[in-house]
């Protein structure tokens, strides 16, 4: 599966332009950049999938709806943070949930329910290519806010263990910021070694 990074609005997030065999899905779209709209224009999306509901994840996915005919899924229990930060919730064609996997191409993602960051914050993992998109959930160095309205220190800690229990050479996307890896965040990351290590 080839993967395209674009950083699209005002908070710089990377937006995911999954491919194969002739299928695309894009991850998070707050915003679009000439770059992406090219490449959008050389691919039947089939997907629009959104990590969480935050307006710089979400916001140009009902307008990539209504151009590609694609399907917008996020976990349903997003949908109070779309209200709760002003926007309405936009179309949800098909509700994702924990386990659910998606075919794209001849690949497939596997969906996580991680929530914290909001409440139903989620991760896609191509466990083939043992790759996942952690939206906002995991950064390089650091985790996602707790202190927007659904959010959840407790539950992030939850959601971050279980990240944990992934093994060795996994590559970490993030929504914001450089990609990382698995291994590194476990020893570097204070958020992550503390959970991992016990130790602060």
């Amino acid at each position: 599966m080839e993967i395209k990074r674009f950083v699209v609005g005002p908070l710089f997030t990377n937006a995911y332009l999954l491919l194969d065999g002739g299928e695309g899905a894009l991850i998070d779209p707050g915003g679009t950049s000439a770059e992406l709209e090219l490449a959008l224009n050389e691919v039947r999306l089939k997907y629009i999938l959104l990590t969480h509901g935050h307006f710089d994840h979400a916001d140009y996915a009902e307008a990539l709806r209504a151009r590609t005919g694609a399907l917008i899924l996020y976990h349903p229990e997003e949908r109070p943070t779309f209200w709760a930060l002003g926007r309405t919730p936009p179309t949800l064609d098909k509700p994702l949930s924990d386990g659910e996997r998606l075919a794209l191409g001849g690949e497939e993602l596997l969906v996580w329910h991680l929530p914290g960051h909001s409440p139903g914050s989620v991760a896609f993992l191509w466990e083939k290519g043992k790759t996942i998109f952690v939206g906002d959930v995991l950064f390089a160095g650091s985790v996602g806010r707790t202190d927007l309205p659904g959010g959840s220190w407790e539950e992030l800690s939850r959601s971050l263990s279980r990240l944990l229990t992934l093994g060795e050479g996994w590559r970490i996307l993030p929504g914001h910021g450089p990609a990382t890896d698995l291994s590194r965040e476990r020893e570097r990351n204070p958020f992550l070694r503390e959970l991992a290590h016990g130790r602060p």
